[in-house]
């Protein structure tokens, strides 16, 4: 087997250091690794180009969806014997056993994925399983031990994935496309693993492991851009859902995600689950192509008038 691992960083340095170093550790020695930087960053190139991967530019920050997509036509080409990806997030550490186990537990499957726990060891980021009460034990598990003892360790199908780590075959990969590149922020992880699991059974793999530890901790906080993060999660969802074949699959996501997004930021995100809708559903706008500018407008000038606010405040 010969496995490429696709990264797409925006600024993250620490993270980023991180999952290289856990990746060579791997027992199963990888084929390469392609990491696309949306910053351009010098520091960034010298870690990546100093650790042997190779190093491409996705400028003007075009999204993660558009980052992967570079990092794996590059993959594509560089390494033209290639027989997997492995789509990585940049704030995960995987472990020395997580390949190989993911490999032989694929069988005739087309993509892999494998269990996901948080910082704390708690079960998160899990795949849409396709056996129903499986997957409610998936989403009420406190722990990645937890699930394994009700519900075992046998791979399980799913139909879509987080973009945490998605290992996926070739053959795959050439039917389903590579990442949408008109997906700004958040959903592009679905819309690829929902293409995979047409073109091919998916499969999570309960024995297979990786922390994913983004900045934070990954918690939501009541906050503008996190609430505009989510909103581009619901628009895309609702495109995928009303304007896609292998998006169906989610329409009945999408009451639960919106009740969670008014619920988590209040009655005035209501606005966002309708301009979602509309957007998304009825004009037909993933959160990357016209409407992609609203949400980064939106963020710039959040982040402008905190940056301004601050600048006050030590003045005084």
């Amino acid at each position: 087997m010969k496995v490429v691992a696709v990264i797409a960083t925006f600024r993250r340095f620490e993270e980023l250091n991180r999952l290289l170093e856990s990746l060579g550790k791997s027992e199963v020695r990888l084929h390469g690794i392609v990491v696309a930087d949306n910053a351009d960053e010098v520091q960034i190139r010298a870690l990546v180009e100093g650790s042997g991967a190779r190093y491409v530019v996705a400028p003007g920050n075009p999204g993660c969806g558009a980052g992967l997509a570079l990092a794996e036509k590059t993959a594509l080409e560089a390494f033209p014997d290639l027989t997997h990806v492995w789509v990585l997030d940049d704030d995960v550490v995987v472990e020395p056993t997580t390949l190989g186990t993911l490999l032989g537990a694929m069988g005739d499957a087309g993509s892999a994925c494998p269990q996901a726990a948080d910082a704390r060891g708690g079960l998160n980021w899990f795949p849409g399983l396709i056996r129903r009460a499986k997957f409610d034990v998936l989403r009420r598990a406190a722990t990645p031990g937890e699930y394994l003892e009700k519900c075992g360790p046998q791979p399980e199908p799913f139909t879509w994935a987080t973009g945490v780590a998605l290992l996926v075959t070739r053959s795959t990969l050439e039917k389903a496309g590579l990442h949408r590149a008109d997906f700004w922020m958040r959903g592009e992880d679905l819309d690829f693993s929902l293409r995979c699991t047409r073109a091919a059974r998916g499969v999570y793999v309960p024995t297979a492991h990786v922390a994913h530890l983004p900045p934070g901790g990954g918690l939501v906080v009541n906050d503008f851009p996190e609430r505009m993060k989510h909103a581009a999660m619901l628009q895309n969802a609702a495109f995928l859902s009303a304007r896609t074949d292998h998006g169906r699959r989610l329409i009945r996501h999408i009451p639960g995600n919106s009740w969670r997004h008014v619920r988590r930021f209040g009655i005035r995100a209501l606005g966002d689950v309708v301009r979602a809708t509309w957007l998304g559903a009825f004009r037909g706008l993933p959160a990357g192509a016209l409407s992609g500018e609203f949400f980064r407008n939106e963020l710039f000038r959040y982040s402008s008038a905190k940056l301004k606010a601050a600048l006050g405040e030590s003045k005084r």
